[in-house]
Protein backbone atom coordinates (compact mmCIF):
# COMPACT_ATOMS: atom_id res chain seq x y z
CA UNK A 1 0.00 0.00 0.00
CA UNK A 2 1.65 3.46 -0.69
CA UNK A 3 1.31 4.92 2.24
CA UNK A 4 0.44 8.82 1.27
CA UNK A 5 -3.20 7.26 0.42
CA UNK A 6 -3.97 8.20 3.98
CA UNK A 7 -2.44 10.57 5.87
CA UNK A 8 -2.57 11.22 9.43
CA UNK A 9 -1.88 14.59 11.06
CA UNK A 10 -1.08 14.56 15.43
CA UNK A 11 -0.98 17.53 17.59
CA UNK A 12 1.52 16.59 20.20
CA UNK A 13 0.60 18.38 23.68
CA UNK A 14 -2.34 16.72 25.55
CA UNK A 15 -2.69 13.61 22.95
CA UNK A 16 0.69 12.09 23.17
CA UNK A 17 2.10 13.90 26.00
CA UNK A 18 0.02 15.02 29.18
CA UNK A 19 0.59 18.89 29.86
CA UNK A 20 1.32 19.43 33.62
CA UNK A 21 1.59 23.36 34.46
CA UNK A 22 1.36 22.42 38.10
CA UNK A 23 4.42 19.88 37.94
CA UNK A 24 5.98 23.08 36.11
CA UNK A 25 5.48 25.51 38.70
CA UNK A 26 6.32 23.02 41.65
CA UNK A 27 9.67 22.60 39.77
CA UNK A 28 10.48 26.20 39.23
CA UNK A 29 9.76 27.05 42.91
CA UNK A 30 11.95 25.03 44.36
CA UNK A 31 15.00 26.79 42.72
CA UNK A 32 14.66 29.17 44.08
CA UNK A 33 12.24 32.08 45.39
CA UNK A 34 11.11 34.42 42.73
CA UNK A 35 11.70 38.05 42.35
CA UNK A 36 8.82 38.70 40.04
CA UNK A 37 6.88 35.75 39.04
CA UNK A 38 5.72 32.55 41.11
CA UNK A 39 4.15 30.83 38.24
CA UNK A 40 4.84 30.75 34.88
CA UNK A 41 1.57 31.97 33.91
CA UNK A 42 2.84 35.42 35.19
CA UNK A 43 5.44 35.51 32.77
CA UNK A 44 5.25 38.02 29.66
CA UNK A 45 3.59 35.19 27.21
CA UNK A 46 5.74 37.32 24.28
CA UNK A 47 8.63 35.72 25.70
CA UNK A 48 7.01 32.19 25.35
CA UNK A 49 5.50 33.00 21.77
CA UNK A 50 8.86 33.81 20.36
CA UNK A 51 10.88 30.67 21.65
CA UNK A 52 7.59 28.58 19.90
CA UNK A 53 8.26 30.31 16.95
CA UNK A 54 12.08 30.17 16.73
CA UNK A 55 12.49 33.91 16.66
CA UNK A 56 14.55 33.45 20.34
CA UNK A 57 17.78 31.27 20.80
CA UNK A 58 17.27 28.74 23.45
CA UNK A 59 19.99 30.23 25.85
CA UNK A 60 17.86 33.40 25.54
CA UNK A 61 15.20 31.84 26.61
CA UNK A 62 16.63 30.00 29.40
CA UNK A 63 18.46 33.44 30.56
CA UNK A 64 15.43 35.55 30.31
CA UNK A 65 13.22 32.71 32.81
CA UNK A 66 16.17 32.46 35.05
CA UNK A 67 16.15 36.03 35.91
CA UNK A 68 12.20 36.11 35.83
CA UNK A 69 12.01 33.72 38.23
CA UNK A 70 15.25 34.45 40.17
CA UNK A 71 16.23 30.47 40.11
CA UNK A 72 19.84 28.73 38.00
CA UNK A 73 19.08 27.95 34.67
CA UNK A 74 19.34 24.78 35.18
CA UNK A 75 15.73 25.29 37.76
CA UNK A 76 14.73 26.40 34.27
CA UNK A 77 15.30 22.89 32.75
CA UNK A 78 13.59 21.25 35.23
CA UNK A 79 10.17 23.14 34.75
CA UNK A 80 10.07 22.44 31.32
CA UNK A 81 10.95 18.74 31.34
CA UNK A 82 8.02 18.74 34.41
CA UNK A 83 5.63 20.12 31.90
CA UNK A 84 6.41 17.00 29.33
CA UNK A 85 7.13 14.51 31.69
CA UNK A 86 4.67 11.88 30.92
CA UNK A 87 2.98 10.39 28.03
CA UNK A 88 0.32 8.52 27.03
CA UNK A 89 1.90 4.96 26.08
CA UNK A 90 -1.31 3.14 24.79
CA UNK A 91 -2.28 6.08 22.77
CA UNK A 92 1.40 6.14 21.59
CA UNK A 93 1.83 2.70 20.84
CA UNK A 94 -1.47 2.79 18.89
CA UNK A 95 0.05 5.49 16.66
CA UNK A 96 3.32 3.42 16.16
CA UNK A 97 1.08 0.38 15.10
CA UNK A 98 -0.80 3.19 12.78
CA UNK A 99 2.55 3.87 10.78
CA UNK A 100 2.98 0.83 9.75
CA UNK A 101 0.25 1.30 7.47
CA UNK A 102 -0.08 4.81 6.77
CA UNK A 103 1.96 8.01 6.64
CA UNK A 104 1.84 9.92 10.20
CA UNK A 105 3.09 13.09 10.93
CA UNK A 106 3.12 15.72 13.61
CA UNK A 107 1.36 19.22 13.33
CA UNK A 108 2.35 21.07 16.55
CA UNK A 109 3.21 24.64 18.50
CA UNK A 110 6.15 23.34 20.55
CA UNK A 111 9.27 24.67 21.15
CA UNK A 112 12.90 23.56 21.24
CA UNK A 113 13.64 22.46 24.83
CA UNK A 114 10.11 20.44 25.15
CA UNK A 115 10.55 18.81 21.73
CA UNK A 116 14.06 17.61 22.48
CA UNK A 117 12.90 16.02 25.76
CA UNK A 118 9.67 14.56 24.29
CA UNK A 119 11.62 13.26 21.46
CA UNK A 120 14.46 11.13 23.25
CA UNK A 121 12.17 10.35 26.23
CA UNK A 122 9.03 9.62 25.24
CA UNK A 123 8.15 8.92 21.45
CA UNK A 124 11.92 7.98 20.68
CA UNK A 125 13.50 9.16 17.67
CA UNK A 126 11.84 9.03 14.27
CA UNK A 127 8.27 8.43 15.61
CA UNK A 128 6.63 10.16 12.96
CA UNK A 129 7.34 10.07 9.23
CA UNK A 130 7.76 14.03 9.40
CA UNK A 131 7.58 16.41 12.33
CA UNK A 132 5.92 20.04 11.29
CA UNK A 133 6.90 21.81 14.05
CA UNK A 134 5.98 25.87 14.87
CA UNK A 135 9.77 26.29 16.05
CA UNK A 136 10.83 25.64 13.10
CA UNK A 137 8.29 26.72 10.89
CA UNK A 138 7.98 30.31 12.35
CA UNK A 139 4.13 29.60 11.84
CA UNK A 140 1.74 28.56 14.73
CA UNK A 141 -1.77 27.11 14.97
CA UNK A 142 -4.68 27.99 14.39
CA UNK A 143 -3.14 30.17 11.58
CA UNK A 144 -4.12 29.11 8.25
CA UNK A 145 -1.27 29.60 6.98
CA UNK A 146 0.61 26.46 8.68
CA UNK A 147 -2.36 24.13 7.31
CA UNK A 148 -1.23 24.94 4.19
CA UNK A 149 2.11 24.82 4.27
CA UNK A 150 1.37 21.42 5.94
CA UNK A 151 -0.62 20.37 2.95
CA UNK A 152 1.14 21.88 -0.05
CA UNK A 153 4.84 19.89 1.47
CA UNK A 154 2.56 16.33 2.22
CA UNK A 155 1.35 16.92 -1.55
CA UNK A 156 -1.77 14.76 -0.38
CA UNK A 157 -5.63 14.85 -1.27
CA UNK A 158 -8.01 16.40 1.41
CA UNK A 159 -10.09 13.86 1.45
CA UNK A 160 -7.56 11.28 2.99
CA UNK A 161 -6.12 13.89 5.32
CA UNK A 162 -7.22 13.05 9.05
CA UNK A 163 -6.25 15.56 11.54
CA UNK A 164 -6.33 14.92 15.55
CA UNK A 165 -5.79 18.00 17.74
CA UNK A 166 -6.98 18.42 21.73
CA UNK A 167 -7.98 22.23 21.02
CA UNK A 168 -11.20 23.11 19.51
CA UNK A 169 -10.13 26.37 17.21
CA UNK A 170 -7.42 24.25 15.77
CA UNK A 171 -9.89 21.65 14.50
CA UNK A 172 -11.76 24.36 13.04
CA UNK A 173 -8.98 26.43 11.24
CA UNK A 174 -7.96 22.89 9.90
CA UNK A 175 -11.48 22.09 8.71
CA UNK A 176 -11.58 25.65 6.91
CA UNK A 177 -8.47 25.09 4.44
CA UNK A 178 -10.43 22.27 3.43
CA UNK A 179 -9.17 19.30 5.38
CA UNK A 180 -12.26 16.78 5.13
CA UNK A 181 -11.46 14.41 8.76
CA UNK A 182 -11.03 16.50 11.88
CA UNK A 183 -10.68 15.30 15.32
CA UNK A 184 -11.32 17.32 18.28
CA UNK A 185 -9.00 14.76 20.93
CA UNK A 186 -10.89 14.41 24.51
CA UNK A 187 -9.63 10.74 25.88
CA UNK A 188 -6.85 8.19 24.71
CA UNK A 189 -8.97 5.17 23.92
CA UNK A 190 -11.62 7.32 21.98
CA UNK A 191 -9.69 8.47 19.64
CA UNK A 192 -7.74 5.31 18.55
CA UNK A 193 -11.24 3.59 18.38
CA UNK A 194 -12.58 6.20 15.97
CA UNK A 195 -9.60 6.76 14.02
CA UNK A 196 -9.38 2.78 13.74
CA UNK A 197 -13.08 2.34 12.26
CA UNK A 198 -11.76 5.48 9.84
CA UNK A 199 -8.89 3.86 8.69
CA UNK A 200 -10.88 0.52 8.37
CA UNK A 201 -8.23 -2.22 8.65
CA UNK A 202 -6.43 -1.43 11.99
CA UNK A 203 -7.29 -2.41 15.17
CA UNK A 204 -7.43 -0.35 18.37
CA UNK A 205 -5.82 -2.72 20.61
Amino acid sequence: MDKREKLFIFDIGGVFVKLDPASRDLAISRGGSARSASRYAEAPEALFRAFRLGHSAEADYVRALSDVFDVPQESVYEAEHAYVAEGFSGFIDFVRRLRQSYRVVCLSNNQAIHWRYISENILGEGFFDHAYLSQDMGLEKPDEMIFRHVFEAERCDEKEVFFIDDIEENVIAARQVGWQHCMVHRDPVETANALSALAGDLAAN
